[in-house]
């Protein structure tokens, strides 16, 4: 009896790593294209202009926020926000209560260089510059891919490419510790 289930354990493990390499080979190979200089963000490109006020990822506390976007609602139990009727999601930090990441997925809302969901990536590359790493997905041709600005210090504003159209915004400002 040992014997049997020993060998239906060897099975189910190895069908188990099977499906695992299975799985793994067909994810789909990152193209990452980097400048000779990365652009060094200032300040300004960490804020985030709407109708209702101004944000800047580093800066503005939860406080300054719910002045801003009184009316809205904190996703779960977390630390992020979606302020009503504004395409954005607002995450800060756990302790101090820090804007640190905007998530602009909507019209109306722009960054500290005015670029926006209805500008194109060749206005985007007007106002930020050509320095920017290229993420895309090898052998998927030149319509989906993002641009990342920004050094190695997680302080960085993502444009997500769909289609050849701005799809995503993305602001992050790391704490300082």
């Amino acid at each position: 009896m040992f014997k049997k289930e020993y060998l239906y354990v060897s099975l189910l493990i190895t069908l188990v790593i099977a499906v695992a390499v299975f799985i793994g080979s067909r994810s789909p190979e990152i193209d990452t294209v980097y400048p000779e200089e990365r652009l060094q963000l200032q300040a300004q490109d960490f804020a985030i202009s709407t109708d209702n006020g101004q944000l800047i990822a580093g800066i503005t506390s939860w406080e300054e926020a719910l002045t801003i976007f009184p009316q809205g609602e904190k996703l779960g139990g977390s630390t992020i926000y979606h302020p009503e009727n504004v395409p954005v999601y607002l995450t800060f930090s756990e302790d101090e209560n820090i804007l640190i990441a905007v998530h602009i997925f909507g019209e109306g809302v722009s960054t500290g260089r005015d670029i926006s969901l209805a500008d194109s990536p060749s206005q985007v590359v007007e106002r930020y510059g050509p320095n920017f790493i290229r993420f895309s997905i090898k052998n998927t041709g030149n319509q989906d891919y993002d641009m990342l600005y920004g050094q190695k210090d997680g302080n960085t504003v993502i444009f997500q490419v769909r289609h050849d159209r701005l799809s995503k915004i993305i602001v992050q400002h790391q704490l300082e510790n």
